[in-house]
């Protein structure tokens, strides 16, 4: 028996502009503001079709977002947002680095964070983002639990404080990058490299074939540093698209 939406109403857990969990029979789906610079929704689908997904816009725009961001979505999973009325809004390359092959040691100090800072960690990310891209405390959560086992590694600025982090995901044949970022006083110095190689070392380590991350055509200094540290870019992009 196929699965098809419920014509019942979307019910609402958690109040807009904070998160909120919507569902409708079966199908399921979470939001919360895109970040604290960008107030569209961020709409992330569970399960459910086009019906569900037009009844979770209209019932964010009515609470009071002014648009709804999907979550990256590849060229083949994006049929339902589209028939929900979502076009394009970013295309994002998605890369891989394959990890058969030992991967060079980092030229500065990289350490494993057991409690990482996320004070710091949001500082440094607010300031090396454009407001877009920023992660507000929520979103760096979400990038440290995404997989059932993560690492934060980081390079101390040789007081108190950290230069510059990044957060890798665990999985069994894949692992995620997930975020690197650097402090813009200590960018230049080589050190996104440096974390790149931690955070991929520590994959291979974990038993992972590949490590794979997404980033923005338009950023073409991030993408130079991963091509030169062996990431390829795959046939299939991802996409964030947008409705409202």
């Amino acid at each position: 028996m196929t699965l098809v939406d419920s014509p019942h109403r979307v019910f609402q857990r958690g109040t807009w502009p904070g998160s909120v969990s919507l569902r409708r029979g079966w199908a399921r789906a979470e939001a919360r503001p895109w970040n604290s610079s960008v107030d569209d929704a961020a709409l992330r689908v569970l399960r459910g079709g086009a019906g569900f997904i037009s009844a979770c816009v209209e019932k964010l725009l009515v609470a009071g977002a002014p648009g709804i961001l999907s979550q990256p979505l590849s060229r083949s999973s994006r049929k339902a947002w589209e028939s929900a009325g979502f076009v394009d809004y970013v295309d994002l390359a998605l890369m891989r680095l394959s990890l058969d092959e030992p991967i060079d040691a980092p030229s500065h100090l990289v350490v494993r964070q057991d409690e990482p800072d996320l004070d710091a960690m949001l500082a440094i990310d607010m300031a090396a983002f454009t407001p877009f891209w920023q992660f507000d405390r929520l979103a760096l959560v979400e990038s440290t639990q995404a997989t059932s086992k993560s690492s934060v590694f980081a390079i101390n600025d040789g007081s108190d404080g950290i230069a510059g982090f990044a957060v890798v995901g665990y999985g069994h044949a894949i692992s995620y990058l997930q975020r690197v970022a650097v402090a813009p006083v200590w960018q230049g110095q080589g050190m996104g490299r440096s974390l790149v190689r931690a955070a991929s070392r520590s994959a291979r380590r974990h038993g992972s074939r590949a490590i794979l991350l997404n980033t923005q055509f338009t950023n073409t200094a991030a993408i130079g540093l991963y091509e030169t540290e062996g990431f390829r870019q795959l046939p299939e992009s991802l996409a964030v698209l947008r409705s409202g």
